[in-house]
């Protein structure tokens, strides 16, 4: 392993990761655009529930798509680097560990914290709950089906969007620390709930997603989600947390 290296990697990751995330998608199109911030309405909050209620359902849906691809970015960004400059082959640590994977989702971890203290808001941003899907919906069809079941049942039920946010940033962490375990555990082939380029590609260029890094990473992500949306959950022990209209 060479010591350096990783360190710039890491580094690398975190910085991209962070500056990407931290780009303000919705407060971006409706300056722009609707000569609005959606900061000062509603929520006050940047992220795509808030500008929906503001610019209107497309607009938001616009920007919950944007911040989603701000972590599948970076994410894919550091993988593309770390795997075709070469120095993929100084990720094997002496222990027998190859750390790349452990980049690759430190990127996207960090574009969810750029997302939640953008640099350009003051340290304020959204809830990173755009940022999860991101990652778990670009990696595996299984966290896509799981992402979808745990958020349209809860809101279906409830009208809650906090709440669904909660249940299935949860549920999906709990999904990958599942496939983890079974990848390293057994034999079975965990990548075939990848969407194929993992399980065709060769072993220098795989992206072993499927792993303990990712479900590390959504964990902590799942954590700051629901801290994040802590006057959320109060308002749901209160009985006062608005609900959607248009579900029935």
């Amino acid at each position: 392993m060479n010591v350096f290296v990783n360190i710039v990697v890491a580094v690398l990751a975190v910085v991209l990761g962070y500056l990407l995330g931290s780009i303000p998608t919705g407060v971006v199109i409706g300056r722009v655009f609707f000569h609005k911030d959606p900061r000062d309405y509603g929520s006050h909050n940047s992220g795509g529930t808030n500008t929906g209620r503001v610019l209107g359902k497309k607009i938001g849906l616009l920007v919950i798509v944007l911040d989603a691809l701000k972590a599948a970015i970076a994410l894919y960004t550091v993988w593309a680097i770390v795997t075709f400059s070469g120095i993929h082959q100084y990720m094997f640590w002496e222990v027998g560990y190859y750390a790349a994977p452990l980049y690759y989702w430190l990127a996207g971890l960090s574009a969810a914290i750029g997302h939640c203290f953008s640099i350009f808001l003051k340290f304020k941003g959204g809830k990173a709950v755009a940022c999860d899907v991101g990652l778990v919906v670009t990696v595996s069809w299984l966290e896509l089906l799981v992402g979808i079941l745990s958020f349209f049942i809860p809101l279906k039920l409830t009208k809650h969007v906090s709440l669904s946010s909660i249940i299935l940033s949860v549920l999906v962490a709990i999904t990958m620390w599942i496939l983890a375990i079974v990848r390293v555990t057994t034999d079975f082939n965990t990548q075939l709930f990848t969407w194929g380029f993992a399980s065709t590609a060769t072993a220098t260029f795989a992206l072993p997603i499927l792993g303990f890094e990712a479900a590390a990473v959504l964990t902590i992500m799942a954590a700051v989600i629901i801290i994040r949306h802590a006057a959320n959950i109060q308002r749901l022990k209160n009985g006062t947390e608005s609900k959607i209209t248009w579900m029935k």
